[in-house]
């Protein structure tokens, strides 16, 4: 009969408690490194990416995909592009709504809630108030994360500072239709206009009016007094003709000395009766603005012009035809004026 040492565990032998303290130790020690490992890999995939995020030229958020677009996160950036906190754009739900631009609310809006249902659009351009006052164009970049049942769990987004470029932009724009000199819309623009006005008075049995405008012997201006104040007579002459045409009216600057009116949606009555009397009552108008005397580099000028309308549909039907009829109508006045801009 085999006799076993007091206190021995079965089959362990004497040694068993202290093995098996040794084995806990080895495994804490193991479980205590990977922690310490994972902790290392965590704080060095905090800083790599932190700082990655801390040098992109933008601001990153992370939203509830709801309807008010609840923000669960916006990186720092946020505080140089709009002018507020994280703390601030997280905390408070109405900043985003109010900082959105008046005229841009709507579209956001319409664009975002069809985001949510479609994924789609994902982007757009915005322009947002900063408290400071001033306006920033922002280009929102956005995505829709799904589960694997296609629940949708966040939006991931990003916004950059697109002012420059926008800026840049919508000037090449406006230089497209309008002209550099006078700002006023240029041919480009005023052919757009005419079409659409005649469109619209075709279908609502409206009268279309155009109005071309000579001045009087201008190139003597540019050729006594130099160029420079010509182009200062055109800059008088423009802000005269904005004065004198109603709020409705597009002025146009055709070239050089050459100016177009072009009246729309006017009531034509009898006969085009009402339509005549409210291009005469504008021609007057005009004509007693640019009659005004006007002092240029001491010396004092009038800005008369030769003046001739057109009516549609009486006096033609398309763009040509009445553009044809006014500038014949300016010619015949000029002739029996013989208008002067003298100096």
């Amino acid at each position: 009969m085999e006799v076993k040492p007091a206190g021995a565990s079965p089959g362990t032998g004497g040694g068993g408690d202290h093995d098996l303290h040794d084995d806990l130790q080895e495994r804490l020690r193991a479980t205590e490194e990977r922690l310490a490992d994972a902790e290392r890999a965590l704080f060095e995939t905090e800083a790599k990416y932190g700082a990655l995020l801390d040098q992109l030229p933008c601001a990153i958020y992370v939203d509830e995909p709801d309807a008010e677009g609840t923000t669960l996160y916006v990186s720092p950036q946020i505080e140089d592009l709009l002018g507020v906190t994280p703390e601030q754009y997280i905390h408070s739900a109405e900043v985003w709504e109010e900082m959105v631009h008046p005229e841009d609310r709507e579209r956001l809006n319409a664009d975002y809630e069809a985001f949510l249902r479609t994924g789609h659009p994902e982007a757009g351009d915005y322009r947002f108030l900063r408290p400071d006052g001033t306006t920033v164009w922002i280009h929102d970049r956005s995505r829709l994360i799904r589960g694997t049942d296609g629940r949708a769990l966040f939006v991931q987004g990003a916004m950059f500072d697109v002012t420059s470029q926008k800026e840049a932009e919508l000037k090449v724009q406006h230089l497209a239709y309008h002209d550099a000199l006078t700002d006023l819309p240029n041919r480009a623009m005023f052919e757009e206009a005419m079409e659409l006005a005649l469109a619209r008075a075709k279908r609502r049995d409206l009268s279309v009016a155009v109005l071309f405008l000579d001045l009087d012997d201008f190139k003597s201006v540019n050729d006594s007094l130099g160029h420079t104040v010509g182009d200062e007579v055109l800059k008088v002459v423009a802000e005269r003709l904005r004065h004198a045409t109603r709020a409705t009216d597009l002025v146009v600057r055709q070239s050089g000395d050459e100016f177009i009116v072009l009246m729309a949606d006017l009531d034509r009555g009898a006969d085009g009766t009402s339509a005549r009397a409210a291009v005469d009552v504008v021609q007057d108008r005009i004509a007693r603005g640019l009659g005004e005397p006007l002092v240029l580099a001491g010396h004092e000028l009038s800005t008369e012009a030769s003046i001739g309308s057109a009516i549609y549909p009486e006096d033609g039907e398309d763009e040509r035809g009445l553009m044809h009829h006014a500038d014949a109508e300016m010619y015949a006045g000029k002739r029996e004026r013989g208008g002067r801009l003298a100096g």
